[in-house]
This record gives structure tokens, sequence and C-alpha cells, in this order.
């Protein structure tokens, strides 16, 4: 059976470019595997107008509809009373509600606005999806066979609501529905141009579709399909075609990817960063449980922190420059022996727009990492402005380590 969804994202802030829209994405993945693939997506301000307008369009016309945004207790959140009238029903205090949103001003210690009253009011035959992330609670009316929900903004809150109520709601509703298998298939180390030559979509099986989604520095592949069968035989098609290029599957990214390799191996890891001023660092620190292998590191921006903390000769500096492949050599010895650690990851550049020479131009980097006492370096000449080059020096420092851990 054939279903279909709706998104309608709510909000000025998204609009005009200050916030971006990333609940439309993660909800189009969530509907999609659940065989509710989104038909139709808006983005609109918060006026009633608009927010009564696309409901209209949407309920008339898909299974599932749901709106994101709106639900807060400032004069901008109008969502909740839109929704109220459109569908014919009175707002209700709803004392549960309430008492929620008390406690957890109450557990903060901080007083209360009496603005918060305004997210204990809820439309008449409409069940609350209680909200453990915070005071607005997620909102469902089911009538004639379709559902709709009404889900906050914030996108912590959103995922948590999906998770928790959303997704099995739909499941039960929607049994006969199916899914779309996604299998994610990450590269580095070729163009996507390149992959595009490899592989041949002719040589698919019917049903299965593959996009080719390029991130900076690497290109992803993603397979999609509802059989199975035919979604394996489509992956070991790709893995024939492009396994040298391939470094994980489904994996969220290669911070993620590296911190496993440590763990099975029983590793752990200190990083020495310059040109990339810690990003490899927070990549690591942004996955939770990250401290189980990573130890730390140093931003050695400056000469003088190479030398007193890494204790990279000053003769290296003065001869090759901090940016050389001898400076990153010292830089990972440094913090190996500074950190105690079993892997040392060490880049050192120059990522622009100023500091670039004929011999070392703009996007010249340095890398070298140790496992154990073995010293491995690379150079590359990457493109684009800084911010792109820090990224890709970064996730291509993870890969390349990656790289020798598994190979190890």
């Amino acid at each position: 059976m054939t279903y279909n969804s709706a998104i309608i994202c709510i909000g000025n802030e998204l609009l005009s470019g200050r916030t971006l829209n990333s609940n439309l994405a993660w909800l189009g993945m969530r509907l999609a595997e659940l065989g509710l693939p989104a038909q139709y997506s808006v983005t609109i301000p918060d006026e009633p107008e608009a927010i009564a307008e696309a409901l209209d369009y949407c309920w008339q016309r898909f299974d599932v509809v749901i709106t994101t945004g709106g639900l807060g207790p400032t004069q901008d959140d109008l969502t909740k009373d839109v929704i109220a009238g459109y569908f014919g029903k009175d707002l209700h205090f709803n004392e549960q509600v309430w008492s929620h949103i008390t406690s957890l001003f109450s557990q903060r210690n901080v007083p209360m606005p009496q603005s918060n009253r305004s997210q204990a009011m809820v439309p008449g035959d409409f069940q609350v999806l209680k909200n453990e992330r915070g005071t607005a609670p997620g909102l469902y009316y089911q009538d004639a066979g379709k559902h709709f929900f009404a889900l906050q903004g914030v996108p912590l809150e959103m995922k948590y609501i999906f998770d928790s109520h959303i997704r099995q709601i739909l499941k039960d509703s929607y049994q006969d529905a199916q899914g779309v298998i996604v299998r994610n298939i990450h590269t580095y180390g070729v163009a996507e141009s390149a992959l595009a030559e490899l592989l041949d979509l002719q040589r698919l099986p019917h049903g299965v579709s593959m996009a080719w989604l390029p991130q900076t520095g690497r290109v992803d592949l993603r397979l999609s399909g509802v059989d199975a069968h035919a979604l394996a035989v489509a992956e070991a098609y790709v893995q024939e075609q492009v396994g040298e290029f391939i470094w994980a599957y489904d994996e969220d990214d290669p911070a993620r990817y590296l911190l496993r390799l440590l763990k099975a191996k029983k590793l752990n890891l200190a990083v020495a960063e310059s040109c990339t001023g810690g990003l490899v660092q927070r990549f690591l620190t942004d996955v939770p449980g990250a401290s189980a292998v990573f130890l730390g590191g140093v931003v050695s921006y400056a000469n003088r922190i190479k030398e007193e903390l890494l204790g990279v000769d000053t003769a290296i500096l003065e001869k090759s420059g901090a940016v050389s492949e001898a400076c990153a050599i010292a830089m990972a010895q440094g913090v190996q022996k500074l950190c105690a650690a079993d892997v040392a990851l060490a880049i050192t550049g120059i990522a622009g727009p100023d500091g670039a020479s004929a011999e070392k131009p703009v996007g010249t980097v340095y890398f070298s990492w140790r496992i154990k006492d073995r010293q491995f370096t690379l150079h590359k000449i990457l493109t684009g402005d800084r911010d792109s080059i820090r990224h890709k020096a970064a996730e291509a420092a993870i890969l390349e380590l990656s790289k020798s851990i598994w190979e190890e």
C-alpha cells in the first residue's frame, strides 16, 4: 500500500536564513523509513493566514501532516491557536502539562514567566505527546484515517517527540506501508565525476536508486529501495567497482568511525593541530563517549607553543618552516610523548588567505601520525576558501589515520 506525508515548517527565522532548517531533512528520512515518504514540504512565516492555508492544503491531500515550530510561549508562536481554529476545537488548560512545565522551572531554580502558561493550553480531542526535553508538548490529532502532529521547532525536542511517540503511532497505523531501505556508502580520495564514470546506473537492479552526495572533501553514495535483496545486489556492484575508495558504511561521520576503530584496537589518541585550530579535536569530542579513547591534544598555532609544549626543534622551524613535513613529524612525536598516547596525529598547513608563497601555496597541508612507534606522513594541496581547506584537512587527517589503523 502507498501512503504519503507532508511537512510544514513554520518560522520567520527559517525564511530569513538565520536558522538552518535541519528538521525537514531529518523528518524526511524518518518518514521514508516508515513507508510514508514526504511528497510535499513548505516553509512559511509565523503568520496565521499562512499557517491556515498550508494546513488546509496538506490536510486535504496527504495521509500524515506534520508541522514544526510555533509552539513556544512568545507572541509569535501562533501555531497552536491556528490549529485549534482550523480543526474547530477549543483550547483547554491541561493540568498535567502545566505540572510538567512548573517542575522543569523548579528543577532549574529559576522563576517561571507567566507566558509559559500558554503552553499548557491544548486543543480539544488532541492527544498530548509529553516532552521530556522542553516545556512545549507535542500534539496529535486523528480523523478519518489521517494523522496530524504538531512538533516543536527546536531540533532536540522535535526528534525526541518523534522517536518517543510518533514513530510507534505511525508503525501501528500503517502496518502495510513499505519502508524505504537506505544504505549509505562513504568514499574518500575520489572525485564525484570519477565515481560517476566508474558506476553505471543501468547495472542497478530495478527499484534501486543511487544518489551522489558530495561532502567537503569526500563523496557519499546513497542506495535506496524497498527490496532488501535488490539493495544487496546493488551494494555488491558498487563494492566491486569502487571498493578501494570506500572507508565505511552507514557511519555518521569520519570521527565516529575513527573512534570505533580505536576502541576495537584498544588504542588511545592524542592530537596536535596548527592550521585546523582544534577542528579535529572538536569533531572527535562531538561524539558521545569519545573520552574512552581520546586523551586530548594541543592547538599549537604559534611557533613558540610548538617549541615549548611539543618540543619541536627551533632548527626545524628555521630551516624547514612551521609548514613542513619535518615540523608535522616533530609535532606528532611531541604530542605522543606529552600525552603518553598509543596513537598521535599532527596537522600543519596554510589555510589562507594569507601566509602563502610560491613554494607553499594556500592549501598546502602536511600531516603526520604515529601508531605506537610507526611514523606516517602525507602532503596535500587542498582547494577552496579558508573554512573548506580547514574542514578538508581535518577530515583527511581522520580518514588517513583510520586507514592506517585498519591496515595494522
